[in-house]
């Protein structure tokens, strides 16, 4: 079962794009990613993220592990952004340290 922050891959047509969930919506079979790398030709490309909206059946989970800094590095997006929610939920879902 997917759920915001997961970290998927989208097939959108002939291009992958990496990134997190962020949100479902709710009137429609559709999930909101922000998008944070392409993935073409076995090659990975960092991008400037950006919010995109995907029909739930072309994400697939890539179960990646996130490190601390990864989980501050998303919290400080959320600050930028002015998301309180997204904020408040990565706050929460946060590992401690070990």
């Amino acid at each position: 079962m997917l759920k915001a922050g997961d970290w998927v891959l989208v097939a959108n047509g002939s291009d992958r794009i990496i990134g997190f969930i962020r949100d479902f919506s709710r009137l429609r079979n559709e999930v909101y990613i922000v998008q944070v790398s392409t993935y073409f030709k076995r090659r990975i490309t960092r991008i400037t993220p950006v919010l995109g909206v995907f029909e739930t059946r072309s994400v697939v989970p890539i179960g990646l592990t996130l490190a601390k800094e990864d989980w501050e590095t998303m919290i400080d997006m959320a600050i930028v952004a002015n998301d309180e929610k997204w904020f408040r939920e990565l706050s929460d879902r946060m590992p401690g340290d070990p």
